[in-house]
């Protein structure tokens, strides 16, 4: 029995009724479950329970030079993402030329020695001094093999990018406040030298004149200043730490824009490619549609739509072009490099199971409100340095002068040596000392009410960040569907097309309709790893110890101890 072209077509259409409900069913589910839950189990751990294992142990031990040592533990082995891509999304990588993934094997444990501030005796921070218990119950993330590029990408930016460089020696010159601060513990000496010339001339004898000669050596040794030393070297120490957070901050940013401006360029590049595609089958559909019109099947109406459709669909690739080549501008800026077989990307980090837990960890993690929170102790210092200059002071003051020839003929020369404990009471200064201590307690009301801005500010970055990547995983599961049933009604519509049942409009409202499934299907992968790494950098935990190249990560807490007590020299290490 031989099957026609119209009873093929019912009976392609008769299964594609009966396999699409089947697949929306699945889909649907998968939908619901992402929803409950935007993180599976498998790849979170919760960083605020007890009994998750613990990423990094930090010991903080203080020593007599102000050093801080910390031992950290090794991370446990990721567990790599195990998923397999629907044919729907296998069919729109290919289209794409995309790679397929593939599942990487684990990562090695690694040591990492990180910076550590002391709060409560267990708080622990990021890859700085500027950033409390940034990887509690946090491992690194599950890296497949096709991310490597990304990576790579991340650590030439983190290295190179300018920006950075410059907030690096920025927190250099910040860490010289320590040094300034100490000096008002150390002595001040000086040396003084006069040679004076004088002509004597009077009436009772000849004018005669002498040359005299002095050296002066004074040395002057603060014992109580106070007490505005001792607060001006916390303040100092705060202000450090706080430059160290803003550092980390900068860093986490980098990190963002640099993941962001990878994944616009595998974007774009795959939105040419589905451009070059379409035009390709519209071509063809063209090319159909003329060859109908000359034997009389359609009418040069239907020639006009399909060559309006190419216009479109040549207009949409010049725009995916000039896309492209902006994004990797973008990327040539933030990363330093050129775009070279970049490829599509994925990381899992290992997110907390709850909003509120992550929220929690955002709120006492964040950059930002380290950094809020060392100022405004650095602010409290402050008031303290500002007073002491109402209260006495002591020191102790040494000198020796001598004269040489100071009256010729009486006295050839002469030497004084001094040693004085002098005392000072400011009694009355006009009130401007009171004014600056008035001023000072303003400033650290500011700081304290800026503490409450910057975790307001890190609860609603989370939220958006957490709804965001909720809200593209959720999508993938839709737009898979969607690119499996545009595949489908495309294929039914040419046919009926070709047997005369559906128009030539509606077999390129088909292929346009499966080309915008396809590059939804794309645009919501890029959104997801963007989000990914925005709740990460809202968590605090987007740093190179993560990401998996700990052995380039700059620890602030080494300028400070660089700078501690360099009383001598002038030489600097230069950022280049």
């Amino acid at each position: 029995m031989m099957m026609t072209p119209r009873l093929k077509t019912c009976l392609l259409l008769t299964a594609a009724l009966f396999l699409a409900p089947a697949a929306y069913a699945r889909n649907a589910e998968e939908l619901l479950a992402a929803q409950a839950n935007p993180f599976p189990p498998s790849e979170v751990a919760d960083p605020l329970d007890p009994s998750a294992p613990m990423t990094t142990q930090k010991a903080v031990e203080e020593g007599s030079g102000g050093e801080d040592v910390i031992a950290a533990t090794p991370a446990p082995q990721p567990v790599p993402e195990e998923s397999k891509k629907s044919s729907a999304e296998q069919a729109a990588a290919q289209a794409a030329g995309l790679p397929q993934e593939e599942v990487a094997a684990p990562l090695p444990e690694k040591e990492i020695k990180r910076g550590s501030r002391a709060k409560d005796g267990d708080d622990l921070i990021g890859n700085a001094p500027t950033a409390e218990s940034s990887e509690r119950g946090m491992s690194q993330a599950a890296l497949e093999s096709s991310s490597q590029p990304l990576l790579d990408a991340l650590r030439t930016a983190y290295i190179n990018n300018p920006t950075l460089r410059a907030a690096r020696a920025e927190m250099k010159a910040t860490a010289e406040a320590l040094p300034q601060a100490q000096s008002g513990w150390m002595p001040q000496s000086d040396i003084a030298g006069t040679v004076t010339s004088a002509e004597i001339d009077s009436d009772s004898s000849s004018g005669d004149g002498t040359t005299s000669r002095n050296l002066e050596l004074s040395l002057t040794q603060p014992l109580y200043r106070g007490g505005r030393t001792i607060s001006g070297i916390g303040s100092a120490r705060d202000l450090i730490l706080a430059q160290g957070a803003v550092l980390n901050a900068t860093e986490q940013q980098l990190l963002l824009s640099a993941a962001t401006a990878y994944m616009d360029v595998v974007l774009n590049k795959a939105l040419v490619n589905l451009s070059e595609n379409n035009i390709e089958v519209v071509s063809k559909q063209l090319e159909a549609s003329r060859n109908r019109f000359e034997v009389g099947e359609v009418t040069r109406t239907d020639v006009a739509q399909s060559e309006a459709r190419l216009a479109l669909a040549e207009a949409t690739r010049i725009s995916a072009v000039a896309n492209l080549k902006s994004s990797l501008a973008t990327y040539e800026q933030v990363v330093g490099g050129a775009a070279d077989g970049l490829t599509q990307a994925k990381i899992e980090f290992r997110f907390p199971e709850t909003l509120d837990d992550a929220i929690a960890l955002a709120e006492k993690n964040s950059p930002g409100v380290v950094a809020s929170e060392y100022l405004h102790q650095s602010a409290e210092k402050d008031i303290g340095k500002v007073f002491g200059e109402l209260l006495p002071e002591l020191g102790l003051s040494a000198s020796w002068d001598k004269t040489w020839n100071p009256q010729p003929g009486d006295q050839d020369d002469s030497a004084t040596t001094s040693l004085s404990l002098v005392a000072t009471i400011p009694l009355y200064e006009g009130g401007y000392t009171r004014s600056q201590v008035r001023q000072a307690k303003y400033v650290a009301n500011q700081r304290y009410i800026e503490i409450i801005e910057s975790r307001r500010a890190a609860r609603q970055d989370v939220i958006s960040n957490w709804e965001n990547l909720m809200a593209a995983k959720a999508e993938i599961l839709s737009r898979r569907s969607q690119v499996e049933a545009s595949r489908v009604a495309q294929e039914g519509v040419r046919q009926e097309a070709e047997l005369g049942t559906r128009t030539i409009l509606d077999a390129l409202d088909a292929d346009q309709e499966y080309l915008d499934a396809q590059v939804a299907l794309v645009s919501a992968e890029r959104d997801e790893v963007v989000a990914s790494f925005a709740l990460a950098q809202s968590l605090g935990i987007l740093t190179p110890e993560v990401l998996g190249f700990p052995e380039v990560s700059y620890n602030p807490l080494r300028d400070m101890a660089a700078a501690d007590w360099k009383m001598l020299g002038l030489g600097v290490d230069r950022v280049d």
